[in-house]
């Protein structure tokens, strides 16, 4: 059964707040670090996960190649992440973190988190992040887990990070 773009449109509008807080908060130290928000999520993504093809960051975002490839290239080229093509098939390149990638990883957060600070009321502060913070970390769970968008769904590729299909039996008459 297919849901109804008003419930889509729901889903869609629950979402976009907390998107938005995060691309508001790190927009401006993005762009002091030249960073697009494309190019600091694979960075994320590299930190987070070593050896991470651009395959697979082009699975879970569901953008173009060239757009992938632009923004792991501005990654390489200023030292952030390094590059290199896997033993296996030398036309799939890996990412590995750097300790560069890693401070501006860090410095970003940092002046979001800072940022986020000045619009949160002192009174109530500690108990307010703390609450959002466990929202948030449920939701995510939810959208990364049972939900699970299929431009997230990683067991949908096999080691290479090829989409593995089904084919359906012939029927014979």
């Amino acid at each position: 059964m297919q849901p109804s773009n008003k419930k889509l449109n729901r889903l869609i509008a629950a979402i976009a707040p907390s998107g938005n807080l995060f691309f508001l908060v790190t927009a401006q130290e993005l762009r002091r670090q030249g960073l697009s928000f494309l190019a600091f999520y694979v960075l994320q993504r590299t930190i987070e996960e070593r050896g991470i093809s651009e395959l697979t960051i082009r699975a879970e975002t569901g953008f173009p190649d060239y757009e992938v490839s632009r923004a792991c290239k501005l990654l390489v080229d200023s030292g952030l992440v390094k590059s290199s093509r896997w033993e296996k098939d030398s036309r799939i390149r890996l990412l590995d973190e750097t300790s560069a990638g890693r401070k501006i990883q860090t410095r970003v957060l940092l002046a979001a988190s800072k940022r986020l600070a000045e619009g949160i009321p002192v009174a109530g502060r500690l108990r307010r992040i703390s609450e959002a913070t466990g929202h948030l970390r449920k939701g995510n769970k939810v959208l990364l887990g049972a939900f699970q968008l299929s431009f997230f769904d990683t067991d949908l590729f096999d080691e290479q990070g090829l989409i593995k299909k089904k084919r359906k039996a012939k029927k014979t008459s």
